[in-house]
């Protein structure tokens, strides 16, 4: 073997392992780690309580509406359970919004891209406790 195809193939070898990594990280990562930064970042940009109680994870699945060849991209379905979102300091409830379970399925074409694509979001068992003052402040802006 020649020094010249030595290197294509200990490139490619590497490229391939490193693409098995990430796949295996993406798939066996524990995605209930990320949630005390998520709710916090949630929490500080909404300007009111935001709290993913529940489990939080990502399945990989292939995408039954999507035709071709790209029915047989794995796309991510991120799934959280019981959500709540509070009321602003002025309400007299403390929750706005809760949910049971929401999933939600992002494009991953689209992510390459730099777009996200969110063509399809579950909620079950939604609430919302919607109000508006007399001076017109309300808890849904």
């Amino acid at each position: 073997m020649t020094r010249t195809r030595k290197i294509v193939f200990w490139s490619c070898a590497s490229f391939a392992v490193l693409i098995a990594i990430v796949v295996l990280v993406l798939v066996f990562f524990d995605w209930n780690r990320i949630k005390p930064p998520l709710n916090a970042k949630v929490s500080e940009e909404l300007h009111r309580p935001f709290a993913i109680n529940g489990n939080l994870a990502v399945v990989w699945a292939r995408e039954a509406d999507e035709g071709g060849w790209r029915a047989w991209v794995p796309w991510p379905h991120v799934i959280a359970e019981d959500l709540t979102l509070g009321n602003p300091d002025w309400s007299k409830k403390p929750q706005m919004v809760t949910l049971k379970r929401v999933e939600l399925r992002i494009s991953p074409l689209a992510l390459l891209a730099q777009r996200v694509v969110i063509p399809r979001i579950d909620l079950t068992e939604p609430s919302a406790d919607l109000q508006r003052l007399a001076d017109g402040r309300a808890n849904w802006t």
